[in-house]
């Protein structure tokens, strides 16, 4: 597979985990610890997946999608929130903002994440929830 995933996460084990995982897979993956890298990685060089924490030490996650999704060159690249904050308000805000998919670390395994990040790079968008539950 000849594409190449941009993931920003902060923590050096998930990082390190995911990236390990998605290379033995077959995938292409480029990592970065912040927001601030790897949106100057994403600014040198074309990606086809954007994986993105929230959580971030220097800019907030959800500030970069919105970064990306005002950007003519960079809004159509699918961007999947990959993070661990799972409430309602932070899930709608994330697919208002233009995120592609929101998976929550602690419900998916590795192999159930290179799974949706491989569907979602052969076109095949996982379902955004129909209705969340009201604040």
């Amino acid at each position: 597979m000849d594409k190449k995933i941009l993931l920003i996460e902060d923590d050096d084990l998930i990082r390190q985990l995911y990236a390990d995982q998605m290379r033995a897979a077959g995938l292409e993956v480029f990592d970065f610890p912040d927001g601030k890298s790897g949106l100057a990685a994403l600014r040198q060089q074309k990606y086809d997946l954007i994986l993105l924490d929230i959580m971030l030490p220097d800019i907030n996650g959800l500030e970069i999608l919105k970064q990306i999704k005002q950007d003519n060159g960079l809004k159509s690249i699918p961007v999947v929130l990959l993070t661990n904050l799972g409430q309602d308000t932070i899930i709608k805000e994330g697919f208002k903002l233009g995120a592609d998919a929101y998976l929550i670390k602690l419900a998916y395994n590795t192999d159930q994440i290179i799974t949706e990040v491989k569907n979602i790079l052969a076109g095949q968008m996982p379902q955004k929830p129909q209705e969340l539950t009201p604040i």
